[in-house]
């Protein structure tokens, strides 16, 4: 049972980091008309909660990886998203370098 409980540990930082990089490669796919895939490297969560504007804004994703589009080099990445609640996300944003 010990066991069971520090692989569940383990594996839950993983399953939110595939969700934020999941919309970011849904949201790129549709404006490059290309399969994009992105792949989070180092990801950190940051309670904000604060008014942006009219917006609250609960957290600040950001995080390091590589960006695949189809037919093209990968990119090495830095990536943000801001979250409205613990889970929508609000706004998401990539930066190569």
């Amino acid at each position: 049972m010990k066991k069971l409980i520090i692989i569940l540990l383990l594996l839950c930082p993983f399953a939110a980091a595939s969700e934020y990089t999941d919309y970011i490669s849904d949201m790129y796919s549709k404006e490059y008309n290309k399969h994009v895939k992105i792949v989070s490297k180092d990801e950190h969560i940051e309670k904000y909660e604060q008014k942006i504007g009219e917006q609250f804004i609960s957290s600040i994703v950001y995080g390091v990886g590589y960006m695949k589009i189809k037919g093209q080099k990968k990119k090495r990445i830095t990536y943000i998203c801001l979250l409205k609640n613990c889970r929508e996300i609000f706004w998401a944003h990539v930066i190569p370098y």
